[in-house]
């Protein structure tokens, strides 16, 4: 496919999940990485069928909160919780790395402390 096409498949998509999503926050930010990590992979091949489907189900999630609005949200917060939530803050690693977490000995005694009853 020509470049146009598919700038202008991506431009319909990327709109079509704004409106389904209803331009929330965090979910408008998942489903625009999730949709260019798509359309950057190397080996992807833009089938006009499959975009038009796609896009049938995103006017429908937009239109009302029925099954597809369901299923693009649960679909959105699972990626959010896989990636996004799962990544730790740089300054709690570097806090972690500074001031190491003390082991903490559940009811075990040390080898050297005996104790006589």
């Amino acid at each position: 496919m020509t470049d146009l096409k598919v700038t202008h498949a991506y431009r319909l998509l990327y709109r079509g999940l704004l409106h389904a999503v209803q331009f929330s926050k965090p979910a408008r930010y998942i489903a625009r990485d999730r949709l260019r990590a798509a359309f950057r992979e190397e080996q992807a091949k833009l089938d006009p069928r499959s975009a038009i489907r796609t896009l049938r189900f995103l006017e429908a999630a937009a239109r009302t909160r029925g099954l597809e609005h369901k299923i693009l949200k649960n679909l959105l917060m699972h990626a959010f919780y896989r990636y996004h939530a799962s990544r730790t803050p740089w300054r709690v690693v570097e806090h972690n790395m500074k001031n190491p977490p003390k082991q903490e000995y559940a009811g075990v005694l040390p080898k050297n402390s005996l104790q006589t009853i």
